[in-house]
């Protein structure tokens, strides 16, 4: 591939994607922005928001906040993150393979990691932790292989990790990878190891320095570690469970993702190709990306298999170059075959449709409302844009910038878009319900009732579908709990509201 084609299309690629720019956030989003706007705030994640994230997250969306305090800016950090992983894939691939190698994995990447492909067009996975793990291990591959070794970019590509860390504390896999691609590359040493290992200590440590000072220790170790540990472990009966979800997922994925499906058929092919040793760094990175997603959980949440899409793109070039014959009939017929089955796995009509709702609206072709309406639905799912939209508009007019509401459920944007801010740490209802740390102070039913009775919000919104089948819903629980429903019944009286909700209004006050 030249340069000029290989420019013309990843400028036609990233056109494709501008319109999801006027896409409202996903719920992981919502709730990482809500965050990010409390750290703006002076206020520390945990301690005064609760998340089971690790921070890096949400000290991401405190930037991009500040930066651009509109819900587009979601979709543009994963824009950005895209255009950024392409141009790191180019120099990764011309430096292990060749300029076509590097060239092909990144259009590779930009065409088939396209977020529209996915349901209502890929809302939920854009700009998650796994987006900004996949761009920091794309550049720490780029620092340790690309030029001659030194001990400030094996120190930078340490820092990598760690950032990475910070984001998923199961990104620490990679360091595996990326010393097995040091080793590989015949640039592993006893120097080289204790340079990364010392990079990588930069990020967690000064966390620990910030969490520290704020007294919010205990509250990161309950939030990042007890609770994920209880969340991963929810999907697996045990090791063997896990060790099989670990083998078979990506051939399922195989099934419903082209990228997965080429990306695994190259990593068979540079695992079985003779000659230079350098071709298993890509399949050495699939595998590492393949169990951070399996240590995530077998609930198959989109976002999980992000972070997977460089090394898969790089693996599908690389393995084509190795195959690629000097018969151009051949080679004819190896692309048609490929490009019958990307287009029998991929869902392209959907991507269309995506890209021209999106597009109609940002010319002014449909209301806000038809737009939202697009993103969820209010009866059936937990996430609707739409009802986050109307509930954000009906706080706003019943309440002043100054007073507390809560929303019980999973709709941490309704807070961002009315500029209100949360009763209660526990600003969303999942660590209540499934009763995490409950006898701890300040955790469970009680610490939700303290900090309600502290903060007596004006407006209380309660989700009526979210959790299901998982766990029961927000509203439910919350009204056949007595310690709860009795405090809410005593001070508040229920009001029309937008559909989703049950909501109430403290007693006493006007809109």
């Amino acid at each position: 591939m030249n340069r000029r084609l290989f420019l013309a299309l990843a400028c036609v690629l990233v056109i494709i994607r501008l319109p999801s720019l006027a896409q409202p956030m996903g719920a992981d989003q919502g709730l990482y922005a809500y965050i990010g706007d409390r750290i703006l705030a002076a206020e520390l994640p945990y301690r005064d928001a609760w998340d089971q994230k690790p921070p890096a997250v949400h000290y991401t969306y405190a930037v991009l906040r500040a930066a651009w305090p509109a819900e587009g800016v979601a979709a543009a950090a994963d824009l950005l993150a895209a255009i950024l992983v392409a141009t790191l894939l180019t120099l990764l691939g011309t430096t292990l393979a060749s300029p076509t190698v590097g060239r092909v994995s990144a259009i590779l990447f930009l065409f088939l990691s396209d977020p529209g492909f996915q349901r209502l067009a890929g809302v939920s996975v854009r700009a998650q932790c796994e987006t900004f793990i996949a761009a920091a291990i794309t550049a720490a591959f780029v620092l340790l292989l690309r030029g001659a070794p030194s001990a400030l970019k094996t120190a930078g590509a340490g820092a990598l990790l760690g950032l990475a860390f910070a984001f998923k504390y199961n990104a620490a896999a990679y360091g595996v990878a990326l010393i097995i691609a040091l080793w590989l590359a015949n640039r592993l040493s006893v120097r080289q190891a204790g340079w990364l290992a010392c990079g990588f200590l930069i990020v967690p440590a000064t966390l620990l320095l910030i969490f520290a000072a704020g007294g919010a220790l205990v509250d990161l170790y309950h939030a990042t570690i007890s609770y994920n540990l209880l969340y991963s472990g929810e999907t697996y009966r045990g090791p063997l469970h896990f060790a099989g979800y670990l083998l078979s997922f990506p051939l399922q994925h195989a099934r419903v993702d082209a990228l997965w499906l080429l990306g695994g058929a190259g990593c068979a092919v540079l695992l079985t190709a003779p000659r230079s040793r350098e071709r298993l760094i890509a399949p050495a990175w699939v595998a590492a990306a393949c169990l951070v997603i399996a240590v995530n959980g077998s609930r198959g949440l989109p976002q999980y298999f992000v972070q997977a899409q460089p090394a898969l793109a790089l693996a599908a070039a690389w393995g084509g170059a190795v195959l690629w014959s000097r018969r151009p009939l051949v080679n004819a017929i190896a692309v048609a075959l490929l490009a019958v089955a990307v287009w029998r796995v991929n869902d392209f009509s959907n991507l269309a449709g995506n890209v021209v709702h999106d597009s109609r609206y940002v010319l002014g072709g449909s209301s806000r409302e038809v737009h939202l309406a697009r993103y969820g639905d209010a009866g059936a799912r937990k996430y609707s844009a739409l009802a986050m939209h109307e509930l954000a508009g009906f706080i706003r007019e019943r309440t002043r910038p100054d007073d507390r509401i809560y929303v019980f459920g999973f709709a941490s944007g309704t807070y961002v878009q009315a500029d209100r801010e949360s009763a209660s740490r526990f600003f969303w209802s999942r660590p209540i319900i499934v009763d995490f740390n409950a006898r701890e102070p300040g955790y469970g039913v009680d610490g939700l009732r303290e900090d309600l009775e502290e903060a007596s919000p004006v407006v209380i919104a309660l989700q009526v579908r979210d959790w299901e089948p998982d766990v029961q819903n927000s509203a439910a629980f919350f009204m056949s709990t007595l310690r709860l429903a009795d405090w809410l019944t005593a001070g508040y009286e229920r009001v029309d509201g937008p559909a989703g909700f049950e909501t109430w209004v403290r007693r006493g006050t006007t809109p």
